[in-house]
């Protein structure tokens, strides 16, 4: 599958929003996932638990909330089970982002994501995501130390001599090394609505053929001039690639977690089919 055949889910982080998903799966597993509108792509946020004592599912400023992370990645398993019929068609059915928002929540879950990637099936599914250095936005404070975390994430890899290095999928703030990164499939979360006025800096992030973006944005419906210009920029428009000297595109590297991008992409196919037909007639 290329990303821009998933479906995202964005914060399920809570017991509802995990009943609402896991409802669309069972239905479209029920026509045989025959239409494309099911989620295919879940997105969730993991705090320390206070409360509980163990990471939860949840958001800051919120301390607890009501699913496990133990809980969330059964589920998972679960719905990962449901996909298998796609397997041989697809590769990799289902994507799991885990978005950890404290060092401490991380490394409390360090058995359980152990267990929880052995046993998953699909390459490139688990997506383990922090947010490492300071961005323009925000503040200087960062819940993570840079290098402790891309050796505890390396770690998880390297679990079974490496057997299972295939299914993880780094995703972390602006920048990274690693002397093995051919081995490594990285991408930068970004909020979709800086990207364009950010590109000059943004571009050469792409120079690796493995690294990639996922553009995140849930509050607003973001303009269809916008939409078109990340769909261009991202999946049409060729650029002469640096290592072949020759045309190439930067597509099949970037995930849609932004709201309104179905609908977008349903209507950019529907113009773009009644022009056809005019040209035609």
């Amino acid at each position: 599958m290329q990303p821009l055949d998933y479906r995202w889910a964005h914060a399920v982080n809570s017991i509802a929003k995990l009943s609402v998903v896991q409802q669309q799966i069972r239905e479209a597993e029920k026509n045989q996932f025959a239409l494309s509108n099911f989620v295919n792509a879940i997105e969730a946020d993991i705090i320390w638990g206070e409360a509980q004592q163990t990471p939860v599912m949840g958001h800051p400023p919120a301390t607890d909330g009501d699913v496990s992370l133990s809980s969330f990645l059964d589920a998972m398993q679960e719905l990962a089970m449901q996909f298998q019929s796609l397997l041989k068609q697809t590769g990799t059915p289902l994507i799991v982002k885990l978005d950890f928002k404290s060092s401490h929540a991380f490394e409390a879950s360090s058995e359980l994501l152990t267990k929880f990637i052995a046993e998953f099936p699909y390459t490139k599914s688990v997506f383990i995501n922090a947010d490492i250095l300071p961005g323009p936005a925000n503040s200087n404070h960062v819940a993570f130390e840079a290098v402790n975390f891309l050796q505890q994430v390396n770690a998880l890899g390297e679990q079974e001599g490496g057997k299972h290095r295939h299914k993880l999928v780094l995703s972390v703030g602006w920048t990274t090394a690693n002397a093995t990164e051919e081995e490594i499939y990285l991408t930068f979360p970004l909020r979709a609505t800086s990207v364009r006025k950010s590109w000059p800096a943004l571009r050469p992030l792409l120079g690796p053929p493995n690294y990639g973006f996922t553009l995140w944005w849930a509050i607003t419906q973001i303009p269809d001039d916008e939409m078109e210009w990340l769909f261009n920029t991202l999946e049409i428009e060729t650029h002469t690639d640096e290592a072949t000297d020759s045309p190439s595109t930067f597509a099949g590297r970037t995930f849609y977690d932004i709201l309104g991008f179905d609908r977008f992409l349903e209507k950019r196919g529907h113009e773009q089919s009644l022009s056809s037909a005019q040209l035609q007639s």
